[in-house]
């Protein structure tokens, strides 16, 4: 697989992405990328330069909207919205999402 196959310079295989297998999306009702997030907060998003690179390869080849899917306790909703809503304004600041046509968008599971 070579180049199309990342691990967002984390070293960690959960995050990883096969671009090969993206760019065969074919759906005309595909318009997100979701990213999901669990646990009670957000309190790491990842900044790695390398994530934003294989996300803007990916919209390049397909755009799309990108989700953060926030999968906590009700309890932590609140403190999880804005924690993460600090993080991506700190990622966007940087300009790692400027290739996107739009904001990210925060969701709730």
């Amino acid at each position: 697989m070579g180049d199309w196959v990342t691990d967002f310079g984390l070293g960690d295989h959960r995050h990883t992405i096969v671009m090969e297998v993206f760019s065969t999306i074919t759906s005309p009702v595909f318009s997100e990328f979701v990213i999901v997030h669990t646990g009670a907060t957000p309190d790491y998003l990842p900044q790695e330069v390398a994530l934003f690179d294989a996300l803007r390869a990916m919209d390049i080849i397909r755009p799309f909207q990108l989700v953060f899917l926030l999968e906590v306790p009700d309890v932590y909703k609140g403190k999880a919205q804005r924690e993460l809503a600090e993080a991506l304004d700190s990622v966007i600041a940087k300009g790692l999402l400027d290739f996107l046509d739009s904001p990210p968008t925060i969701r709730w599971a």
